[in-house]
């Protein structure tokens, strides 16, 4: 039996709003970084600000993800919806966040941060005080989003 292979639908434009509408409700996503050359994959709580140009997370300062992000601050971030079930080849949608990672550092900056994450992550709020944590912000510079196994939509 001949099967031809699957071909991915020509790309088309949208917000990145409309791109992150569809994950509003999750909290966690994956962060790929360059550790020597070698993707490196971390599970992250995120929140990204108002008008959804920036993701902010934390870490702790003596992680891996911290040391790449010093020394290589381009950045991938996987969200998606999956539910780990057959239906989800066909349903299931993700966001792949393209951009350049950097610790908050001034005072200002690292209150406005600390308020997003901490509305959408309570739980972490003593975490994001310890002086051994680190608050970073991901410029967000290009978003491609998939949906239906090859609805592919990119922005800008």
């Amino acid at each position: 039996m001949n099967k031809q292979p699957l071909k991915s639908k020509p790309g088309r434009r949208l917000t990145l709003k409309g791109m992150l509408s569809a994950f509003d409700a999750l909290r966690f996503a994956v962060l790929a970084t360059s550790d020597n050359g070698f993707p490196y994959t971390s599970l992250i709580a995120f929140a990204l600000t108002s008008d959804r140009r920036t993701l902010i997370f934390a870490t702790p300062k003596a992680t891996r993800k911290y040391e790449n992000i010093n020394s290589q601050p381009a950045v991938s971030i996987l969200i998606d919806n999956r539910s780990q079930e057959a239906g989800d080849i066909h349903g299931a949608q993700a966001v792949t966040l393209l951009g350049t990672a950097k610790e908050v550092r001034t005072a200002a900056q690292k209150k406005a941060c600390r308020a997003v994450l901490v509305k959408r992550h309570p739980e972490l709020a003593v975490f994001t005080d310890e002086p051994g944590t680190a608050l970073i912000a991901v410029t967000i510079q290009q978003a491609v989003h998939v949906a239906h196994f090859q609805d592919v939509s990119r922005w800008p």
